[in-house]
């Protein structure tokens, strides 16, 4: 944990840079014929290295400068944001042409908006929610969640951690002085998620805790930002689809398997479910859980149990004949290396495996009681939901189980939205829940 104050005189002089620069930008020209050109003009936001025709022109640029992007006949696209060394080469900032003065006072008004935005639509619970979202919001790669007087953000991109300062600045401008404040920042130059979370640093800049406080009207649930972003982070709109299906489903007795920091579980428990179990790989969650469940007052009705892996535990409790009526797994995200992904959302070669979801897809159901439900969470490419409605359906063969789906949603939300709708290999949440027979 430190705290970084060196940011902010970088921050403030690459703006000034922006404002007042003569010299003109540089220029990416795109190829003749591009596959994707037409989703390209309709607002596509990413450009793909092997789209660009000069791309050894920009070769010793450095990450985050503007560029102005033109189309094989000179045709302005915009200005977008440049990293050499990654898959997504370019990333447009929406509504802002090609040789467009890029001020300090518009990058302001961007964040100031989509504050704003969420303030008006969502009113109170404005202060649990995603509050920028990156292209969406026109900023590339600028995530910030907010946790009521605490924020955490997010830099996807190493350019973006440029803007830093000013994310701050407005976060303080819309909720007052900041509890706490986490800065997660890609330091991996090529943008690959390749190092099980490595590739961020995180720095806790404003406060002292390591927490921050998730509160809900059936419960409230501690986050520990220094997990990282793959196994603690909070996703907003996973959780909007979970939430209520935990209501709804979660009675009677509660398997939550990678439980995180135990929200499904504990929902189900304050909703009135007599028993809960929450199963967890990671020593430092399964202690989270146990927290948060006495901070709701839930520790009589929870079992936290931490075992190192978590497909034998379940095929344990299927051999040993305990069912449960409710059973959500929320599988752990892993990246994996796959020579044929060439290009993408988290860098070439590297994208989420499905390895190991039949499996626990397998051993859930045969955990899951007659007319009980299982509850499955998924991160595909938006056209690729069909991918979870096979590994389900194949996972309760093996079991020898059957069943129907009553829920399968994705997790695009208005504040985790696409920027374009053209974007259908984008990776999105999807939860299914099937009711066994």
């Amino acid at each position: 944990m430190c705290r970084l104050k060196p940011w902010e005189s970088v921050t403030r002089k690459w703006l000034r840079n922006m404002a007042t620069r003569a010299a003109p930008r540089p220029v990416a020209q795109l190829k003749e014929e591009l596959p994707r050109q037409l989703l390209l003009d309709m607002g596509h936001p990413w450009i793909y290295d092997d789209e660009v025709k000069n791309i050894s022109q920009l070769n010793g640029v450095a990450a985050g400068t503007l560029v102005d992007i033109s189309g094989h006949d000179g045709r302005p696209m915009g200005v977008g944001i440049l990293n050499r060394q990654a898959s997504i080469v370019l990333r447009r900032m929406e509504g802002i042409a090609s040789g467009t003065e890029v001020t300090q006072e518009l990058l302001s008004a961007r964040l100031k908006s989509a504050f704003a935005q969420r303030q008006q639509r969502l009113g109170d619970a404005a202060a649990y929610c995603r509050a920028f979202n990156g292209d969406q919001d026109g900023l590339p790669g600028v995530l910030v969640d907010r946790f009521g007087a605490s924020a955490v953000v997010t830099f996807e991109v190493v350019g973006s951690v440029k803007l830093e300062l000013l994310v701050q600045e407005e976060l303080t401008r819309w909720i007052g002085k900041l509890k706490q404040l986490t800065v997660h920042r890609m330091t991996a130059k090529k943008e690959k998620w390749a190092q099980e979370g490595s590739e961020f640093t995180t720095s806790i800049t404003r406060g002292d805790a390591s927490k921050v406080r998730v509160v809900e009207p059936l419960a409230s649930f501690d986050v520990d930002v220094l997990q990282g972003l793959a196994p603690g982070h909070w996703n907003y709109s996973l959780e909007a689809l979970r939430g209520p299906l935990a209501q709804a489903f979660g009675a009677g007795t509660v398997l939550d398997a990678w439980a995180q920091c135990g929200q499904w579980g504990l929902r189900c428990a304050a909703a009135g479910a007599t028993e809960v179990v929450l199963l967890e790989d990671s020593l430092g969650l399964a202690k989270l859980c146990r927290e948060n469940a006495t901070l709701n007052g839930l520790e009589e009705k929870v079992t936290v149990l931490h075992r190192g892996d978590l497909h034998t535990e379940l095929r344990n409790m299927a051999e040993s004949g305990i069912r449960f009526n409710c059973v959500s797994l929320n599988v752990r995200i892993r990246f994996e290396r796959y020579l044929k992904h060439q290009r993408g959302q988290f860098g070439r070669w590297y994208k989420p495996s499905l390895k190991g979801y039949e499996r626990a897809i397998t051993l859930g159901a045969m955990v899951t009681s007659r007319n009980g439900y299982l509850v499955v969470s998924f991160l595909l490419p938006l056209t690729t939901e069909y991918w979870a409605l096979c590994l389900v359906q194949g996972a309760l063969e093996k079991a020898s189980r059957a069943g129907s789906i009553v829920y399968c949603s994705s997790g695009a939300s208005e504040d985790t939205a696409m920027a374009s709708s053209t974007m259908d290999e984008y990776w999105s949440h999807i939860v299914i829940a099937v009711q066994l027979a």
